[in-house]
C-alpha cells in the first residue's frame, strides 16, 4: 500500500500545528505516523510542541521548503519513507512556503506510487483574509489555488456575512476546493479528516489550474514598504528575515507580553512570532504572536528556552534590546 501524504499549508499563525493535534488527539490514532516539520526560523519551535505525540519528527529549520525541492526536503522525505516506513506523513510547510512547490516536491514519490496525496489543505485566518491577501498575495494566493481542502480558522470572531464574503472571493479561484467553514471546534476531527480528503481526492491528476485564474482574487495595488510583497517570483529569504534566539534566561510573563503587544506599534513588518521560555517560579510559556493577536499557554519545561522573529526590515539590535539579548 502506498504511504498517504497529508500536507497542512497556510500563512505564518493560521494555525495549522492546533489542527494537526486536534487530528492527531480524535482521529488519526492507531497508525505509524511520521511529521516533517519545516519551520521559516533560526531555532525550531514547532517540533517541540508535538513532541508530546508518538511520531517520527524530522525538523527542516532555517529556509523553506520551496526553496529546499533539490535538497533537504526531498532528501527528508525519502528518507522517512525507507527508514521508519510509516503508514501515513504528514507534512507542515512554513508558512511561507508555496503550497505548489511543496507538491513538486512530493511527486516524485507519487509518480513511482510509493505515496499517495491524500490531503492537500490550506488553513485560512478568517480575521486576517484582507491583509494577508493585500500584503503578501505572491505567497497566499498559491496556497488559495494549489489546495484541495481549505479550512477557515477563528471562524467563532467573525460574522455570517464576513464568512460568505470570503468564501466567495476564494471561490473566484479555486472553484474545485472542499471549504470548511464551520468553527472546527464544533467539529469533530474524524469529519473534518474525511472532508479533507474528499476535498483532495485526485487532486495530483487534475489540470494544473484551469479553473483556477489567481487573478480574479483581489489584491489592490499598495506602495511604500509592501510594494515588494506583491510582486512575483520570489523566494522567501527574498521578502522575509528571521531573527531567532536560545536562551536560558528567566523572563517576567508580564515582560514577555509587553513586548508583544508592543509589535503592533514599532517600525518593522513582523507578521509572525513564537517561543517557548522559562519564567518565574520554574514555570514555562508558550507563546505567539501575529497582527493584533497574542496567545501565551503554560508549558512543559524544554532544554531550553528560544523564540523565533519572522517579518520584513527587522531591526535586530532593537530586538536585542527588547528581549534582553547580549551580542
Amino acid at each position: 500500500m502506498p504511504v498517504k501524504i497529508d500536507i497542512f499549508s497556510g500563512f505564518l499563525g493560521a494555525g495549522k500545528t492546533t489542527l494537526i493535534k486536534k487530528l492527531l488527539d480524535e482521529a488519526l490514532t492507531g497508525e505509524k505516523i511520521a511529521l516533517i516539520e519545516n519551520e521559516f526560523g533560526a531555532v525550531g519551535i514547532d517540533g517541540r510542541i508535538m513532541r508530546d505525540y508518538d511520531l517520527q519528527i524530522t525538523e527542516l529549520n532555517a529556509g523553506c521548503i520551496c526553496c529546499s525541492i533539490a535538497g533537504d526536503f526531498t532528501g527528508g522525505l525519502k528518507e522517512v519513507l525507507t527508514r521508519y516506513k510509516p503508514d501515513r506523513i504528514l507534512i507542515e510547510p512554513s508558512g511561507v512556503s508555496k503550497l505548489s512547490d511543496v507538491i513538486k516536491g512530493c511527486s516524485p514519490f507519487l509518480k513511482d506510487g510509493k505515496a499517495v496525496l491524500n490531503i492537500c489543505l490550506t488553513v485560512i485566518d478568517i480575521t486576517k483574509f484582507k491583509m494577508y491577501l493585500k500584503n503578501f498575495s505572491e505567497f497566499y494566493k498559491d496556497q488559495l489555488t494549489s489546495a484541495g481542502t481549505i479550512i477557515f480558522s477563528r471562524t467563532a470572531q467573525a460574522d455570517r456575512e464576513k464568512i460568505d464574503a470570503i468564501t466567495a472571493e476564494i471561490r473566484k479561484a479555486n472553484k474545485v476546493a472542499g471549504i470548511i467553514t464551520t468553527d472546527w471546534e464544533r467539529l469533530e476531527g474524524k469529519a473534518i479528516l474525511k472532508l479533507a480528503e474528499e476535498g483532495s481526492s485526485g487532486i495530483f491528476e487534475r489540470e494544473p489550474q484551469k479553473s483556477r485564474n489567481v487573478k480574479s482574487l483581489s489584491s489592490p495595488g499598495i506602495s511604500g514598504a509592501n510594494a515588494g510583497y506583491i510582486m512575483s517570483g520570489h523566494k522567501a529569504e527574498e521578502v522575509f528575515s528571521v531573527w531567532g534566539h536560545e536562551t536560558s534566561q528567566i523572563f517576567k510573563k508580564s515582560k514577555i507580553s509587553e513586548i508583544l503587544y508592543s509589535f503592533d506599534s514599532l517600525d518593522m513588518e513582523i507578521v509572525r512570532a513564537k517561543g517557548i521560555v522559562e519564567t518565574e517560579g520554574e514555570k514555562w510559556v508558550q507563546f505567539d504572536y501575529v497582527p493584533g493577536e497574542v496567545t501565551m499557554n503554560d508549558s512543559s519545561p524544554d532544554y531550553i528556552g528560544r523564540f523565533n522573529v519572522i517579518g520584513s526590515k527587522l531591526d535586530k539590535e532593537k530586538l536585542n534590546r527588547l528581549f534582553g539579548v547580549k551580542n
